[in-house]
């Protein structure tokens, strides 16, 4: 009887699973929208992008989302990954037309040569960051 009446009140719950964290964290599937979002991100950009395992391209693409949406101008998100690591560095928010807009560099480094890669993103309507630049 008891498992009878414990089933509705699951099957309530369920519904609500996300909004109240269970599973998957909102942080982490906020981080994967906004990197879907950036496509390869200022990464996609650079010459030994192709040579990069996808962990590592993800992990820096999330870096450059997390500077965008979170970091104040002028502070760097850093991040590695599989020997890999880089640090994305935003500018000041502004407004073009309606749309909040951000430069931000990315500097990448491996065993090979660093690399500067420089960049703007607008946010969509969706509040999503998008590379215009």
């Amino acid at each position: 009887m008891r498992l009878a009446t414990a089933i509705p009140v699951l099957l309530s719950i369920l519904p609500l699973s996300g909004c109240l964290g269970i599973g998957q964290s909102s942080t982490q599937s906020a981080f994967s929208s906004g990197a879907i979002a950036l496509g390869g991100g200022l990464v996609g950009q650079t010459a030994f992008a192709a040579s990069m395992p996808d962990e590592v391209k993800t992990r820096a693409v999330e870096a450059e989302f997390q500077a965008l949406q979170f970091s104040p101008a002028g502070e760097p998100v850093r991040w590695s990954e599989d020997g890999y690591s880089g640090e994305v560095v935003p500018t000041q928010v502004y407004r073009v037309g309606s749309q909040d807009c951000r430069a931000y560099s990315h500097f990448l480094t491996t065993s090979a040569k660093p690399v500067k890669a420089t960049g703007v993103a607008c946010k969509t309507k969706d509040g999503l960051w998008k590379p215009v630049a």
